[in-house]
């Protein structure tokens, strides 16, 4: 005969079994590190404006950040806001170990990382805006941001394709070409060179462009900028190795770094082998890390992170950003989503990698192919663009 004790005992161990199973069951995914890589607000066109008042609404002057740029930016913070802070991944106070970011120093970009920030954290107790550190390099010196598009190596393809003799000034000469053989049917009422400005002042309700500039603006436009700022990175349908690698070689090594790093966790060793030996590297990541840059960096990331085709060949928004989170499997492992937000009026949309190639494993395999440690060699050095 079984004592009672032991069989009250018994029946608690029965009782509580599924508990445990229970508890098993509802282990969840965990986010470790969300990366963005995001393009400057709108801004005026950089050599030109599309009518005779436009210069009065962009009072900054050419290629300089609008007021719509700001509150675009701003935008699209308060998205980020939403997603990260408010949900509890990143502190809602600001915390200088959690959050990092870095911009091209180009004026319209350091602006927009300013009122992306702003937008993300709680204010002070008397109501003033807590903007994190945004750090930066000169332009000639920044590998990591900014393209260096006045470098004469890796263009024969281009030269050879658009009979152009000389490799000095490609990104001029280039587009040159582009608008005389490859200009829109659609918009022939418009001149050319007016594609920047015309792009760039659509979305502005105080710019009042006439209805030829508004009908070619709205896609014709976009999908030949989009041609032409892949053919500057190396990316897409004008795929060149180097200059991609040029464009967003080191990016690339950052990026798969700082994910490494977090699923190396405490392990000094992996850590050291991830980072091979780099002591900056070595240092702890923020949770959050920021990367404000330019519309070729953003679409030539895209190739390398097999995100380019969600862009349907229309140049990337003003304010589009692509988004890595590493994620930790309940059971073990890691994995990244990648998103693309095209805008601030743009929802995070996956951009579709398969289970197999969302592993880290696989990732770090096919990214790594354009990663470098160390900047491309250039016989010129870049200038603003």
């Amino acid at each position: 005969m079984i004592h009672p004790i032991v069989l009250l005992a018994l029946l608690g161990a029965v009782i509580a079994a599924p508990s445990k199973v229970e508890d098993d069951k509802t282990k969840k995914d965990e986010l470790q590190l969300v990366q963005v890589v995001i393009r400057h607000g709108d801004r005026a066109a950089t050599n030109g404006f599309a009518t005779e008042d436009s210069a009065k609404v962009l009072f900054r002057g050419l290629g300089e950040l609008s007021d719509d740029g700001i509150d675009h930016a701003h935008k699209q913070g308060h998205h980020f806001k939403l997603r990260y802070v408010d949900k509890g991944f990143i502190d809602h106070r600001f915390i200088p170990s959690q959050v990092r970011f870095r911009a091209s120093s180009v004026s319209r970009v350091l602006m927009s990382a300013g009122s992306f920030s702003n937008a993300l954290f709680r204010k002070t107790k008397e109501d003033n805006s807590v903007v994190p550190p945004i750090y930066t390099k000169e332009y000639s010196e920044d590998s990591l941001l900014a393209p260096p598009l006045d470098c004469e190596d890796d263009w024969e393809d281009v030269m050879d394709a658009m009979n152009i003799t000389s490799p000095q000034g490609m990104a001029n000469s280039s587009l040159a070409v582009m608008e005389q053989t490859m200009w829109p049917e659609s918009c022939k009422d418009v001149p050319a060179e007016k594609v920047d400005a015309i792009i760039a002042e659509l979305p502005n309700v105080l710019i009042k462009m006439p209805e030829a500039y508004n009908k070619c603006a709205k896609e014709p436009a976009k999908k030949f900028m989009y041609d032409y700022i892949e053919l500057l990175g190396g990316s897409g349908d004008h795929f060149n190795k180097n200059r991609l690698m040029r464009t967003v070689g080191m990016l690339t090594t950052e990026l798969l770094q700082n994910m490494n790093k977090v699923a190396c966790g405490s392990d000094t060793e992996c850590v050291k082998t991830k980072c091979r030996g780099d002591q900056a590297c070595m240092q702890a990541t923020e949770k959050f890390r920021v990367y404000y840059s330019h519309d070729v960096n953003v679409l030539a990331l895209s190739h390398v992170f097999k995100a380019i085709d969600n862009f349907h060949k229309i140049t990337p928004a003003f304010s589009s950003a692509l988004v890595f989170e590493l994620w930790k499997y309940a059971d073990g492992g890691y994995y990244v989503k990648i998103f693309l937000k095209d805008g601030q009026y743009s929802k995070f949309v996956d951009t579709g990698l398969s289970k197999d190639d969302s592993k880290l494993e696989a990732v770090n395999k096919f990214a790594s192919e354009f990663a470098t440690t160390e900047p491309m060699k250039c016989t010129r050095t870049p200038v603003e663009n």
